[in-house]
């Protein structure tokens, strides 16, 4: 979806896969560098994806045993009844709490959402909510399932592999706005490309950036939207990827899941 006025877009897809992991219906790949084994990105997925979550036609973590965080813009497209499935035991979405500030038709603005499913899922590592303003600078760690492709070609000639895998990709936060942290899809011949670098794609939207800490994840961002920066698709080298930046929210958060 493309905001007006803007090379910014929204990371849904409605397209239906079948997610091993945590699922409803989904479709989001990394875009990942061009010149690493792809493998190490399912490798780097296997160990940081214990609280990841499939939603609608995007992503979400799970923060709470029972409790979702998503992007908006990806809840208004979930219906309450619907399930996701952990370990082959459906879990009802009972409630749906969108931003009550959430804005789309002329900026995206409080990006953020929660889901409520009707009982405590056991068997997974739900990620903390980071409380700090340090993010910046700080290296983090996106997740997302389905058609993965490379920086060098993007995603519209781009998906190298359409099967449906959770990967994973490191990154960096290099800059912020009002309710966001930003982050650059570096090539790697930059000076800031990391070993895994990547980026978000199309239907990776409310997936985290999650910051590891002794063992423990905590979530600072949720995908929200990408602008390009001129680029003819997403996910090319040079793009920039905005995350809603969760201690901005995390009172917000507290107050409808309740500090338990």
């Amino acid at each position: 979806m493309t905001l007006p006025q803007t090379t910014a877009t929204m990371h849904l897809s409605a397209t239906p896969l079948l997610v091993g992991l945590l699922l409803l219906e989904s479709a989001s790949p990394i875009v990942m560098r061009h010149d690493v084994d792809r493998a190490r990105y399912l490798e780097l997925a296997r160990e940081s994806g214990g609280s990841f979550a499939a939603v609608g036609g995007g992503c979400g973590t799970f923060i709470r045993r029972a409790w979702i965080l998503t992007a908006a813009h990806v809840a208004r497209t979930v219906r309450v009844g619907r399930h996701v499935t952990v370990n082959g035991i459906d879990y009802a979405i009972k409630r749906r709490v969108i931003h009550p500030e959430f804005e789309i038709d002329r900026a995206v603005l409080n990006d953020i959402a929660l889901l409520e499913l009707d009982r405590a899922v056991p068997d997974i590592e739900p990620a903390r909510l980071y409380g700090e303003s340090d993010e910046v600078g700080k290296q983090i760690v996106f997740l997302g399932t389905g058609w993965a492709g490379t920086g060098d070609t993007g995603m519209v000639d781009g998906a190298i592999d359409k099967a449906p895998r959770l990967r994973a990709a490191q990154n960096r936060a290099d800059g912020s706005k009002p309710g966001y942290l930003r982050f650059t899809f570096d090539a790697p011949d930059s000076p800031g490309a990391l070993p895994l670098e990547g980026i978000s794609g199309p239907g990776d939207s409310g997936g985290p950036a999650l910051l590891f800490e002794d063992g423990q994840a905590y979530i600072v961002g949720v995908s929200s939207h990408q602008d390009r920066r001129g680029a003819r698709t997403e996910g090319l080298y040079g793009a920039y990827e905005y995350y809603t930046r969760v201690s901005e929210f995390r009172a917000w958060i507290l107050a409808t899941i309740g500090d338990t």
